[in-house]
């Protein structure tokens, strides 16, 4: 079976579960007075989720082909323009023009896929809905100066992810109602010349890290590739090829894990790495790249929704995205090539990302604000939690995007450092005088995971089964079994959600000796037990990979 055919069966999988599921009717109108942000959850999941259904049916009907499907789409995509028609009345904010742009890509999409099958008062309605959107949106949102400039982090400036998303959903809608609406064919002119001008050079950082953090990497890059892939397709302009050939594939390779947290029924949770394999498809796709076709076939659960593991507490609405499904539609073929680069770090983040590779029983390392995480084969097998990473709530709020600090401070590198030598991967971290704090060595051929800190504050772990971290320096102190639990919580943490698939890790305190905390974190089947008092064997060799200097 090709990868393609993965992507579809996987569609189909969830096609069937929602094929027969009716929209909801009732319109959700946004509130002035939301101190915790529930109303705007509110709308924000359910326009997601309503968005990923339609988008995932009306793919899975393009590239199907068959009746029940096609109806299936047809009938989702006229239920949602009905259900969501009055959004077009809505003076658009930072908040609603975010929700509003998913809608309006979503009917786009449907319209695209199996407008045709509409019937005739269907098509129209669908339509009318999407064109006053659009034109609500062109006059009140778009046409504003710091929506239509330079994006950038800065107050004055409008987010690079947000200002990605939104562009890509107004274009792709004007796109599809060419040749349609007069209006339509400036409004596509208005958005190429915003992701010619702004968003191609500059959502991305200079070194193609996300300046609002990894974590939207993905959903910024995704969003340029499906503005610019129809915009290709319809009207000939290619922003695409070049783009995608001068786009530097190594920071999503270094975040995507194929193989993560999932629900009992094989649905991954949503996260960083979700709609990476349509990404790296379609980054193959235009720079003839096999080794990136290669990575993105080890999804493992292609074409498949991906869902947030939470509701929202007072309707409860889910968080739903429908992005690996794209990758049937750019995946070049199957392939094998010789691995792609296995580290990839960001000076003007503060991040490192170390990792075997991406196949099964793979292992992926990251430090963030001096934070180290470790997942193997997808699930998080070590994290960090001191330093933990807090919002800063009245900076978030004053900036209108999410504003993150460390707690305690002062125990962030100032500086990190990647080297690979022989089968191994080291990341040193030192403060603003050059003294080491951490220092992290990633063994391919030993698949050790070793990680020194060296600033003398105690440090709390949590770690995921099987794999146990083996304490080498240091005295445990106190092990919780089930200490530590995901913070969940939307609305920069104001939000308490339901989990609808909860964990719980073990947690344990670590004393230092010397200044000196070692652990050691086998990747193999042999691991040792958890926080194993036996050191390990540590050859000269070893000893060097872990400090270069």
């Amino acid at each position: 079976m090709t990868f393609r055919d993965q992507v579809l069966a996987g569609m189909l999988v969830d096609a069937r579960l929602w094929a027969s599921r009716p929209v909801a009717e009732d319109w959700i109108a946004p509130v002035a007075d939301d101190p915790v942000y529930e109303n705007l959850y509110d709308r924000f999941w359910a326009i997601m989720s309503d968005a990923a259904v339609l988008e995932h049916l009306a793919l899975t009907a393009r590239l199907d082909g068959s009746p029940w499907v096609t109806d299936a789409a047809s009938a989702r995509l006229a239920g949602t323009a009905r259900r969501w028609r009055r959004e077009a009345s809505l003076p658009p904010d930072y908040g609603t023009a975010y929700a509003t742009t998913r809608i309006v890509k979503a009917l786009a999409v449907g319209l695209d896929c199996v407008g045709e099958a509409l019937a005739p008062g269907a098509a129209d309605e669908v339509t009318g809905v999407l064109a006053d959107c659009l034109r609500r949106l062109a006059a009140d949102w778009f046409s504003r100066p710091v929506v239509r400039g330079p994006v950038g982090a800065g107050a004055d400036r409008h987010s690079p992810h947000h200002s990605s998303v939104e562009w890509s959903g107004f274009g792709i809608g004007a796109l599809a109602l060419l040749d349609r609406v007069p209006e339509a064919e400036a409004w596509v002119a208005d958005t190429e010349r915003q992701f010619r001008d702004h968003l191609l050079p500059g959502a991305l950082a200079t070194d193609c890290g996300a300046p609002e953090g990894m974590e939207f990497w993905a959903s910024t890059v995704l969003s340029q590739v499906q503005f610019l892939d129809p915009l290709r397709r319809v009207t000939g302009h290619d922003l695409l090829t070049a783009h995608a050939r001068a786009l530097d594939p190594a920071p999503g390779l270094a975040i995507y894990l194929p193989r993560r947290t999932a629900t009992a029924d094989g649905r991954p949770h949503y996260g960083s790495s979700t709609g990476m394999c349509a990404v790296l498809s379609a980054l193959a796709r235009e720079r003839a790249d096999p080794a990136l076709a290669a990575v993105a076939a080890q999804e493992a659960a292609p074409g498949r929704l991906e869902v947030w593991p939470a509701r929202t507490p007072r309707r409860g609405e889910q968080l739903l995205m429908a992005w690996s499904g794209y990758a049937a539609l750019w995946h070049p073929g199957d392939t094998a090539a010789e691995p792609v680069a296995r580290s990839w770090q960001s000076a003007a983040l503060g991040e490192a990302h170390v990792r075997t590779g991406w196949e099964p029983g793979s292992a992926a390392v990251a430090v963030r604000r001096g934070i180290v995480t470790v997942w193997l084969d997808g699930e998080c097998a070590f994290a960090d939690l001191t330093p933990a990473t807090v919002v800063d709530v009245e900076a978030s709020r004053r900036t209108g995007s999410g504003v993150y600090r460390t707690d305690p401070p002062g125990l962030e590198p100032a500086a990190l450092r990647v080297a690979e030598i022989g089968d191994a991967a080291v990341v040193i971290g030192v403060d603003a005088a050059g003294a080491t704090l951490l220092r992290l060595t990633l063994d391919r051929r030993r698949r050790t995971v070793t990680i020194v800190r060296l600033d003398g504050v105690p440090r709390r772990w949590w770690w995921a089964t099987p794999a146990a971290p083996a304490v080498t320096t240091g005295l445990v102190t106190g092990i919780v079994p089930d200490g530590y639990r995901p913070d969940l919580r939307a609305g920069y943490g104001l939000l308490d959600v339901v989990e609808t698939d909860p964990r719980t890790y073990p947690v344990a305190t670590v004393a230092p000796d010397a200044d000196r905390i070692e652990v050691v974190l086998a990747l193999g089947k042999n691991r040792p037990g958890a926080f194993a008092a036996a050191r390990q064997d540590r050859t000269d060799e070893t000893r060097r990979q872990e400090d270069p200097a």
